[in-house]
């Protein structure tokens, strides 16, 4: 591919030639526009510091500043390590190469006994087999970075952890491992002092929940096509998500079994938590499902319910709601304005909803197949109304602190003195 030399290290140059180098490589649409949503990502941050030119510093910093891994999901993350690569690929003037994904880290031979027993602990103590397999990884990469001459994790020191954690690129659960497995020797009798307090603890603002409100859920089933085949299964889909408050991996997971139409409920094992939910479908739901096993599934020995849309019609993988979701949010022409669009979105819109209602909070929790009693209260940050009736009045300023705003109070109330008399 024949590149250009960038004049600078201008935003916007770059921004030219990321684009124009992903055209000439064939680049889907769909991949150019995240490159260049994570490019305005960056632009963002950048002009936040008063900056219009680019360095590989300021990429740095992006990556570790910018609320990336608590805003958005570790596969986003990953995209924004690749696009920061790709700049600094530009900026230095070299040829785009493909990046391989991470190669697996191999445990270190002498660090597999206490990697395992490690692992064993998280078993018995009821950690899910994905959780499982999750620090595995981790705590192997974490064992990777110590240096060559570290043969026994007794010799582990708050230096050694410093090191680690400064010259590699650590993802958040892979510091939420980390600070797990450190706990874990301090508690075998590994290491003589509790070594998890030297893991960095990034930032994770707990975001508020993305919801749509009733009309705008409307409009989203509105403008799906149910004369297509296609149509009847997104629409049963959609449903299930936005009246019943279903997560999209129990919704593809519904089998025929599960479905009482004589007594109009759902009654699953929910794939998250392992507890039995049972819920009482409506009338739009029931009918909606009923057109689609009728006149829209294809012929199939499969219990699932939900199918691919062609052959050899497999059921739908776990992420196929929030595909559906994304696709209709498009074509219903919504604008999201920073909310998210798949189909937790409309589970959240769900809950909130009940909350607004003044539906109690055990209610929501069952209803949403929550454990924790505590969970359906995340969403009433949404509603302002109520929050309102919970505002203290403002105190009466006392002290000293009155007696600094005290002339700035009096020039207030003499101009809106003024302002009454005009």
């Amino acid at each position: 591919m024949k590149q250009r030399k960038v004049a600078n290290s201008n935003l916007s140059s770059i921004k030219k030639e990321l684009e124009r180098r992903l055209i000439v490589m064939r680049y889907s649409k769909i991949t150019i526009s995240h490159y260049m949503k994570i490019f305005g990502w960056v632009e963002d941050y950048l002009n936040g510091y008063g900056e219009t030119n680019y360095t590989k510093e300021w990429g740095q910093r992006f990556l570790i500043e910018y609320p990336l891994q608590s805003v958005h999901s570790q596969s986003q993350f990953r995209n924004a390590q690749l696009s920061i690569r790709r700049i600094n690929d530009i900026l230095e003037n070299k040829v785009f190469m493909p990046y391989s994904s991470e190669s697996k880290s191999e445990c270190p031979a002498h660090f597999i006994e206490i990697r395992d027993k490690y692992l064993d602990n998280l078993i018995k103590r009821g950690y899910k087999n994905n959780t499982i397999i999750s620090r595995k990884r981790y705590v192997q990469r974490f064992l990777c970075s110590f240096p060559r001459t570290i043969q026994s994790l007794e010799e582990l020191s708050a230096v050694i952890l410093y090191e680690a954690f400064t010259k590699y690129e650590w993802v958040l659960d892979g510091l939420i491992t980390a600070r797990s497995f450190l706990s874990y020797l301090f508690e075998s009798n590994v290491t003589k002092i509790n070594l998890s307090v030297c893991v960095p603890s990034p930032r994770r603002p707990r975001s508020l929940p993305s919801i749509y409100s009733g009309a705008e859920v409307q409009k989203l089933l509105s403008s799906i096509d149910r004369t297509a085949n296609l149509g009847k299964r997104d629409y049963a889909i959609l449903l299930l998500a936005a009246h019943m408050g279903l997560r999209s991996c129990d919704i593809v997971s519904l089998s025929f079994k599960d479905i009482n139409y004589k007594e109009k409920t759902i009654e699953i094992i929910q794939c998250k938590t392992e507890r039995r939910l049972r819920l009482v479908m409506n009338n739009e739901v029931e009918e909606a499902i009923v057109d689609y096993i009728q006149n829209g599934r294809p012929r199939s020995e499969s219990d699932k319910i939900f199918l691919g849309c062609r052959a050899p019609f497999t059921p739908l993988k776990a992420s196929a709601g929030h595909t559906v979701a994304c696709k209709h949010f498009n074509f219903a022409g919504i604008a999201v304005q920073g909310r998210r669009r798949g189909a937790h979105a409309l589970r959240a819109s769900y809950a909130t909803a009940l909350v607004t209602k003044g539906v109690p909070y055990v209610v929501v929790q069952e209803a949403l197949g929550h454990e924790d009693p505590e969970s359906a209260k995340y969403y009433v940050r949404i509603d302002v109304r109520r929050l309102r009736m919970c505002a203290l009045d403002v105190p009466k300023p006392m002290g000293t602190f009155a007696v600094m705003i005290e002339p700035k109070v009096r020039q207030t109330l003499s101009s809106s003195d003024v302002e009454g008399e005009l």
